[in-house]
Order: structure tokens, then C-alpha cells, then sequence
């Protein structure tokens, strides 16, 4: 009896020992797999061509295809790109699948590398896709500004700014409004009966889901908005004329200190807002004549249409301007000059004088360009538009490379430049 008692004793020992054994065979391959898994993401998170923010953005421009990126028009970051690959074709390898990637997605890593904090700003055109859209409207044109941290940040929220001159800004601003209202939906902060979010909650999404309720956004009650106006200056009342101490005239030195010390106007959201609108629809209009520069400066390439405009220009058929488009516009005005050495180059190809002649036409020439910087500084285009600013300045050319005063007399005369 003793000895069987010993011996289902030592089974069940032996049974224990094989449980323990099994149990620790079925954790080994979980284990295993949250390992595999977590090796899996940190590889991803170290690859950037499997970021959300750029999977997200690459889709977007698959399916709608930008018109300008960053303030730059598509075809320019294409050449660009090209234009790398061509001078250092081991470039882009450093990215996994570099061969299946497009240009602008390539500009879209290199730019997120190089700029991690900075926004992403996508210029699109939609066309509404509702056979039965009752609205008057080709195209609707945007700005789409996709934030740093998007999406992982809830906080991050993309937004965008509608380009169209047609739609009266009350019903723009639905729009814009109708917009954010998808993001939070798509974010999972509201939930709404109305809308219905189109292909998932991606950045497509969201513009597909816009295109989809555009007839319900324009049909509401159209918004109250602010419009910017420049204000001038009353002339102050004369005073008594008062004998004053006459002063000594103060020092290069101390008067740069003080223009340095004028304060900067205050920049508000709107106002930022209001200057990518103008830039974008400048962008849009005049594609590959203007391309960014850098930080507030456009080269715009604008055609010689008079005859009456200076020989040179005209033989060239066009003329580079830089366009130095301040932070505050158009708080602070434009300021509007020539490429460097524009003219001194086109003097060198085209003149065939001698070096002395040469040299007075170039002074002739540098007087146009400051003739065309003081009076476009100065002349009240009556709108702030980039647009309508360069399309006046091509359409009288001729009259704003004349000196301020015979430009001021021509126009005091005609009361205003007639835009050809």
C-alpha cells in the first residue's frame, strides 16, 4: 500500500512538472510575437517613409494633386528634384524604396527631415464631384495647412483657407468652418448625424468628406467677416510756428539704432492667414513665373507687353522682379526690386557698344529699377492683391520706370492708371 501511495504521489509530481513545462511552451511564442512587434515599430518609427504624417500627406497629393507646396509651385520642386537626382543620383538612397518614391515625396521627406517643427502647406483644387451641385462653382480652391505634429497631436488640427475670388468670404468662411467640423469629427471629438465621413479619417478623407457636404456648407447662413483697411493719417492742424533751438543732425549710427527700434506690427492669425491667401492666389494664377526664394521673398518672371518700354526688355521678352512680401502684409507695404544683376547681365548679352557706353546704360537701367521700386511703394493700387498689384505693373510698365515726380504728375492727370 505504502509503495502505490508513493508511486501516484510521484505521477503526480511528474504531471505538475509537465503542466509547468506546456504553460511555459504556450507564453514562449506570445512573448516571442510582442517582441517581433516591437522590434517591427521602432523600425518604423526610425524609416520616415512610414510616419503617419507622411503616409497621410503622400495619399493626399495621390489623390488630389497639389498646385504649389510650401508657397513653391509643384513643377518648380519637381525640376528641383530632377535637377538633384541628375547632379547626385546616390542622393535619395538613403530613403527605403527611394525608386517607387515621386518627386514630391521626396521633397516631402527632405523637408520634414530638414524643417521637423514647421507646418506643411498644400495648395488644391477640387472639383466638385456631385453631378447634381447647384452652385456656380468650377473649382473650389484651397489652402490646406498641415501642422507639425499631425496626427499623432489631437491639438494639431489641419485647417484650411478657401483661395476663390467668386465666393463672397461669409460663405467662404462656412466652408473653412464646415472643415474644421470634419476634423473633429474625424478626430473623435464630436460625433454628428449630419455628416458621414468619406474612406476612412486620414487628411483624404477629409477633403473627400468636404467635397461631399460642400452644397450643405454654402447653403447656411452666410457669416459676418472683417475686412482689412487701410487707414491714413489726418493731416494735423497747423500750429503757431514756435522758434525752436536749432538741433545738430544726428549720426548715421544713432538714427539706424533708432529705425532698428520702431516696433514691428503685432502679427495676428488672421493676418498670417490673409497673406497665404494672397501669396497662394498669386501661386496659382502665375505657376511656374513665380517660385520662393526664401523666407518672405518671390522672384516673379512678368511679360514685356508695351512698345513703348525700355529696348533691352523688350528684346528679352520678359523681366525677373523680386517681391519682398513682409510677415505683417500688407500692414507694411510691398517692396518690389530686380532680380540681381538682372539688367547688368541682359546689358553684357545684348549690347554689343563699347565698355564706356556700357557702362552708362547700365546706370540708365539701375535708375528704372529704383524708378520701379519708389512708385510701386507709393501708388495706391486699391487692393492688396499680388496679383492685381503685378498685372497693373505689366500693363503700364512703361509709366512706372519714369522718376516720382513725372509718375506722380501722370497720375494726378489721369487720376488713376488705366489696367490695359
Amino acid at each position: 500500500m505504502q509503495g502505490k501511495h508513493t508511486e501516484t504521489k510521484k505521477k503526480k509530481k511528474k504531471k505538475k512538472i509537465t503542466i509547468k513545462k506546456a504553460t511555459e511552451k504556450t507564453n514562449n511564442p506570445r512573448n516571442s510575437i510582442t517582441k517581433r512587434a516591437n522590434i517591427k515599430m521602432s523600425r518604423r518609427s526610425n524609416d520616415p517613409t512610414k510616419s503617419l504624417r507622411f503616409l497621410q500627406i503622400s495619399k493626399l497629393m495621390r489623390t488630389f494633386k497639389p498646385v504649389t507646396v510650401n508657397g513653391s509651385p509643384a513643377r518648380s520642386i519637381i525640376k528641383e528634384v530632377k535637377d538633384k537626382e541628375t547632379a547626385e543620383p546616390d542622393y535619395f538612397k538613403c530613403y527605403k524604396n527611394h525608386a517607387r518614391l515621386s518627386y514630391l515625396q521626396k521633397y516631402l521627406l527632405e523637408f520634414i527631415k530638414h524643417q521637423p517643427d514647421a507646418s506643411i502647406y498644400l495648395s488644391l483644387i477640387i472639383k466638385p464631384s456631385d453631378p447634381e451641385f447647384p452652385y456656380d462653382l468650377e473649382k473650389l480652391k484651397i489652402n490646406l495647412t498641415i501642422p507639425s505634429k499631425f496626427p499623432e497631436e489631437k491639438s494639431q488640427r489641419p485647417r484650411i483657407v478657401v483661395l476663390n475670388d467668386e465666393i463672397p468670404r461669409g460663405f467662404a468662411v462656412n466652408i473653412e468652418i464646415g472643415f474644421g467640423r470634419i476634423v473633429d469629427i474625424a478626430q473623435g471629438i464630436i460625433k454628428d448625424n449630419e455628416i458621414e465621413l468619406v474612406d476612412g479619417i486620414g487628411l483624404t478623407s477629409m477633403i473627400l468628406t468636404l467635397d461631399k457636404y460642400l452644397e450643405l456648407f454654402l447653403k447656411q447662413e452666410k457669416k459676418d467677416t472683417i475686412k482689412f483697411v487701410k487707414t491714413k493719417k489726418k493731416p494735423e492742424k497747423s500750429k503757431p510756428q514756435q522758434q525752436t533751438p536749432k538741433t545738430k543732425p544726428k549720426p548715421k549710427a544713432e538714427l539706424k539704432q533708432q529705425q532698428q527700434e520702431k516696433p514691428k506690427p503685432r502679427i495676428t492669425p488672421q493676418m498670417r492667414e490673409y497673406r497665404k491667401k494672397l501669396i497662394d492666389e498669386m501661386c496659382f494664377k502665375l505657376e511656374d513665373s513665380v517660385r520662393l526664394f526664401r523666407d518672405e521673398n518671390y522672384k516673379v518672371t512678368i511679360p514685356v507687353l508695351q512698345k513703348s518700354v525700355p529696348d533691352l526688355w523688350k528684346k528679352n521678352g520678359s523681366i525677373d522682379l523680386m517681391l519682398h512680401i513682409p510677415e505683417s502684409y500688407p500692414v507694411l507695404p510691398l517692396n518690389v526690386t530686380f532680380k540681381n544683376n538682372f539688367n547688368e547681365n541682359l546689358v553684357v548679352r545684348l549690347c554689343k557698344q563699347d565698355q564706356f557706353e556700357m557702362v552708362k546704360i547700365i546706370k540708365t537701367y539701375k535708375a528704372y529699377e529704383r524708378n520701379i521700386s519708389a512708385n510701386v511703394r507709393e501708388y495706391d493700387f486699391g487692393s492688396d492683391s499680388l496679383l492685381v498689384i503685378l498685372n497693373w505693373l505689366t500693363n503700364n510698365l512703361d509709366k512706372f520706370i519714369k522718376d516720382q515726380d513725372s509718375f506722380k504728375e501722370q497720375v494726378s492727370l489721369s487720376k488713376s492708371i488705366p489696367a490695359c
